[in-house]
């Protein structure tokens, strides 16, 4: 079966309120994002940007360092009018797709975040277009993500939504693996992986029902444009395994969440060949 990347113009009015982070979480991720920038500052490109969450504080100058010049890239237009409204005049906005060359000239990046989006882009052109628009004086690059425990309740729920969609012919996109790619590429090409940081935590009530309702409102599951009978399939099924596992889609379960930055530097580059840093 053929999938196209997930599309989230759909999931713009409510993108905040139902996958969005709590409230001031993003302030302390953007904090130490900015901490992570060559110098405190330069330009700072952020790929998947969204609705801006995380990029409007960046646009505003976080970080005690110094100042960033911030770029927010996303292919999706309702995201980007959506965090439009919240920035102003702060920042530039740039409506592309990642997946293809960047409209961002080489060599002028100094810091790229990926927040949540490094799955959703094929490897080989996130590599190639980092390694051509990061600046030769070194760059950083940063990974995010949201992690919880790998037996909470919707960690399990997501274990057993990518094991329905493998019967159906789908192979769900996998946050993980597609970061220790990226990074494994970088790191062959002279970069140093960084130990990853915990740049913010927070408690959650998890409920069956509202894990699979956040998965109904999407356009698509596992990162995949699958056919609208294949989710509701899925997602059904999802419903009677939970019901016979817990009893009910309103059982409650506590956990805890924390969004995790894992960086790459990249050397300075003295010499370009083939695209690859030497």
């Amino acid at each position: 079966m053929i999938c196209l990347t997930v599309s989230f113009d759909r999931q713009a009015a409510d993108f905040d309120r139902r996958a969005g982070l709590p409230a001031g979480a993003a302030p302390r991720i953007a904090a130490a994002v900015v901490e992570l920038a060559p110098n405190g500052s330069g330009v700072v490109l952020d790929l998947g940007a969204g609705t801006g969450q995380i990029g409007m504080h960046l646009a505003r100058g976080w970080g005690a360092r110094g100042r960033c010049r911030y770029l927010g890239l996303d292919v999706s237009g309702p995201m980007l009018a959506v965090f439009r409204r919240k920035l102003g005049a702060e920042g530039a906005l740039i409506r592309a797709d990642a997946g293809a060359r960047w409209p961002i000239a080489s060599g002028r990046v100094d810091l790229l975040l990926l927040s949540r989006s490094a799955h959703l882009l094929p490897p080989a052109v996130l590599v190639a277009e980092t390694l051509r628009v990061a600046s030769p004086a070194g760059a950083v690059v940063v990974l995010g993500c949201v992690r919880s425990h790998p037996e909470s309740l919707s960690a399990v729920l997501r274990r057993e939504m990518r094991r329905l969609l493998a019967e159906h012919g789908v192979e769900a996109r996998r946050a993980g693996a597609s970061r220790r790619t990226i990074a494994d590429a970088l790191a062959e090409r002279g970069g140093e992986v960084l130990p990853a940081r915990t740049a913010a935590s927070w408690a959650v009530v998890e409920r069956p029902r509202d894990v699979l309702g956040a998965w109904r409102a999407k356009a698509g599951l596992g990162g995949w444009a699958v056919p609208p009978e294949i989710q509701q399939r899925v997602l059904l099924q999802l419903e009677d395994w939970v019901r016979e596992r817990y009893g009910s889609l309103d059982v409650a379960r506590d956990a805890t969440e924390r969004y995790e930055l894992a960086a790459i530097r990249l050397p300075k580059v003295t010499e370009r060949d083939t695209g690859r840093m030497r």
